[in-house]
Formats: structure tokens, C-alpha cells, sequence
């Protein structure tokens, strides 16, 4: 499967789903029974990102067979808008360039075309302003598609109006009969986490490229208007200015700007003359009768090769180098997320399911086979038993672990070590004391930070008793150190019992796991995750 900000739409949509569900129940056993059908297939899955995608094939055909309508998952829905602004972008920036062309050439007989602003407008105003795409595409590509605030308007802008007509279309298909899945946990949460600053990375190159593909339209469409106004019309160019008085100063000025295709086009070509050019000046006290012909035609090939070489080529190279710059972005998705690595445990943790008969002995459970995506159709064979492979294929994510000293004494984090490795997968890069006071925190979080480095961004871990209300200070706390401390990682509050106790495990059916859930979604920030330490 491709690399497409589609697919990860889809995946992190799909596993929202899983949000809220014991995964130690049906998803659990869905999960396993996908990879054993993926194992069993013989499909490419050397690395987890491979064989996260292979997952997101069989759930996407599960998501059909319980809604009816493949088309309404939000990477579907996200295509789809997608083309049709890109298209509907594309045919005003030709309609608008061509039109402006057009009217801008009307000559009635008595006054020439203005080069002068002609050229100011259609060839310098285009160069300038793809000199200005260029510069953003360079420094975003230099800064590693981090999102900054002198982007921040652009971003602003383009990205609300887009996911605004998004999530209306999202409402419409879910309001459709069987659309009430889409509705699930929340106001569509899946498109809420593309607010964050590290998706917002994923967005910009599509948005770039749809506005650079505008600027490149426009300049089509204006060669297209003048091209036709040439061919229909006997039109006369002049120029006239206060400034400049003598032909030679606006030959020499044409001539740099010819450059590019004097060694091209045949001599007489490739811009007018000196003679030529003085020929075409306008005073106005004298009027155009005795100019000329020639000399009053003299110009438009220099300005049609002006518009493609200052507004059409540098816009070419910006729309390849910004759809090249895009796919090596999502490639470089980091799927080492802790949402990931809980689907990849779930997959590779072999799991016994057995009824007990009357003669003692034993008797698996014979589930329905998964669809398989490559035939599109239920398959008719029982996947057989997987190998368990957990200690061959998993690879553990480091994750540094916030506690409160009072609360975690070093034995209780040695067992939680041992949970995180088990569960999750995750190993503890080292444990740092907090007293959840923010402003006493910051220092030593701050460094905590810098230590982390330009490393992957893996998750950070706090420990939190699930007893314990999640009063406002609390909330407060996690959204600054998300904020202020921690932008590119994201937070996992793991749920324990009181250290001492008889197990620290959190039950599916706790109150107080329950209130967590509810208290931290409504902060609204997909990057602050709830996990409990399971039985």
C-alpha cells in the first residue's frame, strides 16, 4: 500500500474507533485473527509500517461490510474534496488568467497596449511572487516541516476553510443509514488530531501545491488570452514613461529580462529591436499615426515568452518540488506512535480461546474468516494458527516516564516497567520526579526536553493513580507541559491503582478510568492519550 495522507486518515480514523474498547476483548481477538490472515496470505509485513497497512486493508473491508459504504471514511472523503478543489482551483486560475489577459489587451484603435504595464504585471508581479513560493518551499524543506508562525496565517486560512467543508461533508454521511459509526466518540475526532502540529506537516505540501497550481494556471490562461488575442486581433504595442526618455534604456531593460531565451529563438525574435523599440514609443501630444507598424507588432513575442519563462516554468519546478517534498513527508510519517504500537501488540500477542466440555477436554472456537483484501470477498479458508513471533518482530518504542516520587517508589516503577514492555511494548528510557506544579516542573522539564534532542518523538509517559479526580489543576498541568514543554510528543497519562495494593491493574469497568476518559477528551487535544495498566 502506498504511503498517502489518505491511508493515514483512514488508519487513524479506524482506530479511533477502537478508542473506549477493552482490548482485551473482541477488538483484541479481531486484531490477532487480521494478522494470522496476514500471515497466512503471504503479504509483505517486514516492518511495522508495512504491516500496519496491511491491517488498515482488512478494516477497511470490515468497515464496509458494517456501514455499506466504502466511501465514507474520511480519507475517502478527504480525496475526494481534495480533487475537486484542486480541479475547481486549476480551472479559475485559467479562466481568471485568461480573461484578465484578454481584457487587458482591448485595443480599440486610438491608444497601443501599455507594455510597460503589462510587463509589471504579468511577468514581473509572476516572478516575484513564485520567487516567494520558492523561498517557502526551501525553508520548509530546511526546517523539516515544522510548522512555524510566520506560516501560521497561510496555515490558518487555507486549512479551516478546508476542513470545515471536510467535516460538513462528514456530517452528511453520517446522518445516512448506517453512518452512525461516524459519529462515534466525539465531533469526528479523527479529523480533530490534523490540528495538531505534527499532522499540520502532512497538510501544508497539498495545500502549497494547490495554491502554486493557481499562480501556474494563471499564467496559462494569460498566455492562452494574449496567444488568442494575437491571432484574432491587429493589435499595436507602445510604450511610453516619464522617467525612462530614450529607447536604448528600455532595450537594455528587455534585453536582461531576454536572457533566459535569447540563445533560443532566431535573431528579431526574441525581443524588439533598439529601432523597433523607439519606434513604439508613445508621446502623447503626437499620437500613434506616425508609428509604425511593424514596429507597433514588434513586441508580443518578447511578452509571451516573458509569461512562460518568469510565470509558467519556475511554477512547473514548484509544484514538482513541492509534490516530491510532500510524498517524502508522509513517508517519513512517524508510525512509532504509541496509538500504533498498541495495535502492533494487539496483532502479535498470541491469544488462547477455548470452551470447556463436558469431558474435560478442549475445542477452539471456530470464528467467521476475515475478508481479504486482495479478493475483495470472504475467504473460504480457516486461517490457520499463527507462530507467536512477538519477541522476534516487535520492536520497543522509548519512552521517558514522569511519576511523583511520593506516589511511585522505585519497586512499584520496576513492575510498571515490566507492564509497559508487556503491554505496550515500551521501554523506559529513565523515570523523572514531578510535582505536578507546573511552574515548579518547567525548569526540569525544560531539560528533560532538550535532552530528548531531534530524536524520534516518542510518547511521555506520566503515571497517575486512577483514584485520584481529574480536578482542573490536573488538566491544566498535562495541557501546559503538552503545550510549553512537549509539542512534538505526545502525552500518555497511564492509570494505576495505588501503588501497594494487592494489583495496580485497572479494570475496563472502573468509574474512575471512566471519568479520566470523559475529563481528558474534552480537552479536545488528540495528542493527551488515556491508557490503563491492564489485568
Amino acid at each position: 500500500m502506498e504511503f498517502s495522507f489518505r491511508n493515514i486518515m483512514d488508519l487513524d480514523f479506524l482506530l479511533d474507533q477502537d478508542e473506549g474498547q477493552d482490548d482485551q476483548g473482541g477488538i483484541a481477538v479481531r486484531d490477532r485473527d487480521i494478522y494470522k490472515q496476514i500471515r497466512q496470505s503471504g503479504r509483505n509485513h517486514k516492518d511495522d509500517t508495512s504491516l500496519l497497512f496491511a491491517w488498515l486493508d482488512y478494516r477497511r473491508l470490515l468497515f464496509f461490510h458494517e456501514t455499506g459504504d466504502r466511501d465514507r471514511l474520511p480519507g475517502t472523503l478527504y480525496s475526494s474534496l481534495y480533487r475537486w478543489a484542486t480541479r475547481g482551483m486549476i480551472v479559475l486560475g485559467l479562466v481568471l488568467g485568461f480573461l484578465t489577459a484578454y481584457s487587458f489587451l482591448a485595443y480599440h484603435g486610438s491608444r497601443p497596449v501599455n507594455v510597460t504595464l503589462f510587463i509589471a504585471f504579468f511577468i514581473l508581479l509572476q516572478a516575484l511572487l513564485s520567487l516567494v513560493a520558492g523561498t517557502i518551499m526551501v525553508r520548509w524543506i530546511q526546517s523539516g516541516g515544522r510548522t512555524t508562525n510566520r506560516y501560521a496565517f497561510f496555515h490558518t486560512l487555507v486549512f479551516e476553510f478546508f476542513m470545515k467543508k471536510m467535516r460538513s461533508q462528514a456530517d452528511k454521511a453520517a446522518d445516512l443509514p448506517g453512518g452512525e459509526i461516524l459519529k462515534k466518540h466525539g465531533k469526528f475526532s479523527a479529523l480533530d488530531r490534523f490540528h495538531t502540529r505534527a499532522y499540520k506537516g502532512l497538510l501544508f505540501w497539498p495545500f502549497f501545491i494547490v495554491s502554486s497550481l493557481v499562480g501556474l494556471c494563471f499564467s496559462l490562461g494569460s498566455l492562452g488570452g494574449t496567444l488568442f488575442r494575437v491571432m484574432v486581433t491587429d493589435l499595436a504595442f507602445g510604450w511610453q514613461s516619464t522617467l525612462f526618455t530614450s529607447g536604448a534604456q528600455i532595450h537594455n531593460m528587455v534585453s536582461g529580462l531576454a536572457l533566459p531565451w535569447t540563445w533560443i529563438l532566431p535573431q528579431g525574435t526574441a525581443l524588439p529591436s533598439l529601432a523597433q523599440i523607439e519606434g513604439s514609443r508613445i508621446i502623447l501630444k503626437q499620437g500613434i499615426m506616425g508609428l509604425a507598424t511593424e514596429n507597433l507588432t514588434a513586441w508580443w513575442p518578447f511578452l509571451c515568452m516573458g509569461i512562460f519563462v518568469y510565470g509558467i516554468l519556475p511554477r512547473l519546478v514548484i509544484v514538482a518540488g513541492a509534490a516530491a517534498a510532500g510524498q517524502r513527508v508522509v513517508a517519513g510519517f512517524d508510525f512509532d506512535r504509541p496509538r500504533y504500537k498498541r495495535l502492533l501488540m494487539r496483532m502479535r500477542s498470541p491469544r488462547m480461546d477455548t470452551d470447556i466440555r463436558e469431558t474435560g477436554g478442549t475445542r477452539a472456537k471456530n470464528r467467521a474468516p476475515l475478508p481479504d483484501p486482495e479478493l475483495g470477498r470472504m475467504d473460504e479458508a480457516v486461517c490457520a494458527p499463527a507462530v507467536p513471533v512477538r519477541n522476534a518482530e516487535a520492536q520497543k518504542t522509548v519512552a521517558c516516564v514522569l511519576a511523583s516520587g511520593r506516589v511511585y517508589p522505585d519497586p512499584a516503577l520496576e513492575e510498571i516497567a515490566l507492564a509497559l514492555d508487556r503491554q505496550l511494548g515500551i521501554e523506559m528510557s529513565g523515570v523523572t520526579r514531578i510535582s505536578f506544579d507546573f511552574d515548579a516542573d518547567k525548569a526540569v522539564l525544560s531539560l528533560l526536553s532538550k535532552s530528548l534532542g531531534n530524536g524520534p518523538a516518542g510518547p511521555v509517559i506520566i503515571l497517575q493513580e486512577v483514584w485520584q479526580p481529574p480536578i482542573r489543576g490536573l488538566l491544566y498541568y498535562f495541557t501546559q507541559i503538552r503545550k510549553e514543554i512537549f509539542p512534538d510528543h505526545d502525552i500518555w497519562m497511564f492509570l494505576t491503582q495505588t501503588p501497594g495494593e494487592e494489583a495496580m491493574a485497572v479494570e475496563t469497568g472502573d468509574v474512575n478510568y471512566q471519568v479520566w476518559k470523559t475529563a481528558v477528551a474534552q480537552l479536545k487535544d488528540p495528542g493527551i492519550i488515556v491508557e490503563r495498566w491492564m489485568p
